[in-house]
């Protein structure tokens, strides 16, 4: 997994590029770590990632309660139908904000 790290406003956006596997989660891991507090607002941008394991839905979720706690922010966009349907099988689409595209979102206000 290659993550890159860009600002767009008051957004830190990740873009994620590979798979979500172990190795793309200790990647995801150490890259959010620095945005878990202080109230981030954190995008991740999926539109180059096309497989999430399990180990990659508890970084995000352990990365949301965080994030959640602090009063900040966590967006999740850009994906394919494919990983959307991972999200819904697993019944996590409810639990986190998705958008089809982050743009009109990261370019507004907090």
């Amino acid at each position: 997994m290659q993550i890159t790290e860009s600002k767009v406003g008051a957004w830190t956006v990740l873009q994620l590029a590979g798979k979500l596997d172990d190795a793309g989660s200790t990647a995801l891991k150490a890259a959010l770590a620095p945005h878990l507090g202080g109230g981030a607002a954190v995008a991740l941008d999926f539109a180059q990632t096309d497989y999430i394991a399990s180990v990659g839905f508890r970084v995000l979720l352990q990365a949301f309660k965080e994030i959640r706690a602090a009063h900040g922010r966590l967006l999740l966009g850009n994906m394919s139908d494919t990983l959307r349907h991972f999200f819904d099988i697993a019944g996590l689409s409810a639990v986190f904000k998705i958008v089809p595209s982050l743009s009109a979102i990261v370019d507004s206000p907090v």
